[in-house]
């Protein structure tokens, strides 16, 4: 039987426990379903989580260990040698079969040649209706690709470009970055780095996982859905935000990772928690279309194993 490590870290996050039941529920049954989850709870622990053999557990209490950094970093060592690699959010809702319907597609692109594999696209999305407590979801949406080109300033000072979901008009297989909240590998994946806060966290892991030799491939549909958050109706999201909670704390955390991010790329960093060996920064930029020397963004870029 095949093994899925599902990787979680949460906020202060009521979605939580639906999140693991629902992937329980709608797997096949076919595959062993094991979680690696880090919950941080805001003053009072309210938090709901399934108990079972096959959920590993560490909560603490904010503002520790806050960040999606350390939170996945503490899940990620809860890894023990599945076959496959699930980092998603706190708050998703997954389709029936969702197991078997993505080793279907690593099996499909180790039949075209590829090894060392990433597939991620982001999520549909899901709701509830404001007073219901019932789950609604967008099933009608389709593969997209990533587009860096939306707000090129955010690039150029930043060395962090803006991501925007795309139609796919070209049918790619690759995708230039990666949805946090959405990416199946097969092996351990990359190791979390516990320095990053938030912003650009994606751009930072793709970049690490195709200089580890990953190919970051989009899979065949679009298997998860994604509570986005609503200003609007604040109660529907299910959970709080630490930048609300811990303000100047956060934005510390955030400046920090910032700098992490900027000087890995402006500074080419290679090692454990940043660069890997496989793929040069160079390669990188020419596979996605930036420039992390001048902050550029090209037109084209070339897709390539």
């Amino acid at each position: 039987m095949k093994s899925i490590f599902v990787q979680i870290s949460s906020y202060h996050d009521y979605e939580l426990k639906n999140t693991i039941k629902n992937a329980m529920s709608r797997s096949s049954g076919k595959t062993q379903i094991n979680f690696g989850i880090h919950s941080i709870y805001h003053e009072k622990n309210d938090i709901l989580i399934p108990e079972g053999n096959n959920i590993k557990l560490a909560i603490s209490k904010a503002p520790e260990n806050l960040g999606m950094g350390i939170g996945r970093l503490i899940a990620h060592n809860f890894y023990n040698g599945e076959d496959y690699y699930f980092q998603i959010d706190a708050h998703t809702y997954f389709d029936q079969d969702w197991d078997l319907s993505y080793i279907s597609d690593i099996d499909y692109y180790k039949s075209i040649g590829f090894s060392k594999i990433a597939l991620t696209v982001y999520p549909k999305n899901y709701w509830y209706k404001k007073g219901e407590g019932v789950v609604t979801t967008d099933t009608a949406s389709e593969v997209t690709e990533i587009s860096f080109h939306e707000f090129p300033d955010s690039f150029k000072n930043k060395r962090i470009p803006s991501q925007t979901a795309m139609p796919n008009k070209n049918n790619n297989i690759f995708s230039k970055s990666v949805s946090g909240g959405n990416i199946f590998a097969t092996g351990e994946f990359i190791k979390p780095n516990d320095k990053i806060f938030a912003n650009g966290e994606e751009i930072f892991i793709a970049a690490r996982a195709w200089t580890s030799g990953y190919d970051i491939l989009l899979p065949k549909d679009i298997y998860i859905y994604h509570l986005y958050y609503n200003h609007d109706d604040p109660i529907s999201n299910r959970r709080r935000l630490a930048w609300d909670d811990y303000t100047e704390i956060t934005n510390n955390l955030d400046a920090i990772s910032k700098k992490h991010i900027y000087d890995m790329f402006y500074d080419n960093i290679v090692g454990e928690g940043y660069l890997g060996t496989e793929r040069s920064l160079l390669d990188f930029e020419l596979y996605s279309g930036l420039n992390f020397k001048d902050g550029s963004i090209r037109k084209d870029c070339i897709f390539h194993s």
